[in-house]
């Protein structure tokens, strides 16, 4: 139960990863956050303290349960990442005596929209996967560039590579300061990261953002912006709601709304929508933040400088789903 408090545990579990039983050598799963990750979401969480709790003292100093609602998928990094955010941004009180209960939410995978990428819970991804894999644009790069890379890689490594796992492994590599190995150059590490960001952004926005992302981040949106109008409609809502998701889930978002810059999103890479009033004005805005850079929703130049509410709620319109959602998402609009 939220605000729950317990004694100290005195026992405690620990999850150990058996050795030679896994993908990965060592105590660890495949895509498993690691301690730099770790604490680069630590840091993003106390940047955001500084902003939403210091300077505008839009949160309470201290840590109320009923200001935030946490979210993330069974993926054990979007889980980590979230805690170790919410560390951030309210940090453990040393020499404390009891333990916190924080509520965080998720959901049976068939259900989930944190990533762009379910065809359980719309076939049309699926859909829209396979037709942008048999397009001339995508069967051009694939036969000039994609295959003679993974040939290259396969030379190198001696064994059948996928070139998106040696584009992962590769950035984790660097970012951790470890040497690539021995033939793998930077200048091919470069060409498969290309190769497969290339990839990602055209399948995930085939055969454009707005039309593939209704589809694929539109369910996520729609929970995000019924979440706004909750509030416009004076229904009591947290200050602070995270979504623990996916790089391609800002890929998608970004791209829906026009303002993805065509570049990875880096690690702890964050994208935040702030509802907020002007008391002079009387009137209700959506500001979008990427990183640290404040973004200019191209449907909302109209406004000037700020996007209104009603400005976004038409852009919104436009990038969901409305009326009967399941036989849309087996006819894909016709696509």
């Amino acid at each position: 139960m939220a605000n729950e408090v317990t004694p100290p545990f005195g026992r405690v579990y620990r999850q150990n990863f058996m050795w030679d039983r896994n993908i990965l050598p060592g105590n660890c799963e495949k895509g498993q956050l690691t301690d730099i990750g770790h604490k680069q979401q630590e840091v993003l969480g106390a940047v955001m303290r500084d902003y939403y709790v210091t300077k505008r003292q839009f949160l309470n100093e201290s840590l109320s349960a009923n200001d935030l609602f946490i979210r993330f998928d069974l993926d054990s990094r979007t889980q980590q990442s979230a805690m170790a955010l919410i560390d951030g941004l309210y940090p453990p009180q040393a020499g404390t005596q009891s333990s916190e209960i924080i509520d965080t939410y998720c959901m049976d995978s068939e259900y989930e929209d944190l990533s762009p990428r379910n065809p359980q819970l719309c076939p049309c991804v699926e859909v829209i996967e396979a037709k942008s894999e048999v397009s001339a644009a995508y069967l051009e790069h694939d036969a000039l560039v994609t295959k003679p890379l993974n040939h290259k890689l396969e030379e190198i490594m001696g064994v059948p590579v996928d070139n998106d796992d040696v584009c992962d492994c590769a950035l984790a590599t660097y970012c951790h300061g470890f040497p690539l190995p021995a033939n793998l150059t930077d200048e091919l590490v470069n060409e498969v990261f290309e190769d497969t960001n290339w990839r990602h952004e055209y399948k995930l926005t085939y055969p454009n953002a707005s039309y593939a992302g209704r589809y694929t981040s539109g369910f996520l949106l729609s929970e995000i912006y019924d979440r706004m109008l909750n509030s416009e409609n004076g229904v009591v809502q947290p200050r602070f709601l995270l979504y623990s998701a996916h790089d391609s889930t800002l890929r998608v978002m970004l791209s829906m709304f026009g303002v993805f810059d065509h570049k990875w999103p880096a690690y702890a890479s964050y994208l935040v929508f702030e509802l907020f009033s002007d008391l002079s004005s009387k009137q209700d805005y959506v500001r979008m933040v990427y990183n640290g850079q404040e973004l200019r929703v191209p449907a909302c130049q109209k406004d000037g400088d700020d996007c209104s509410f009603a400005s976004f709620a038409a852009v919104v319109d436009t990038l969901t789903l409305h009326d009967d959602i399941e036989q849309e998402c087996l006819h894909c609009g016709d696509l």
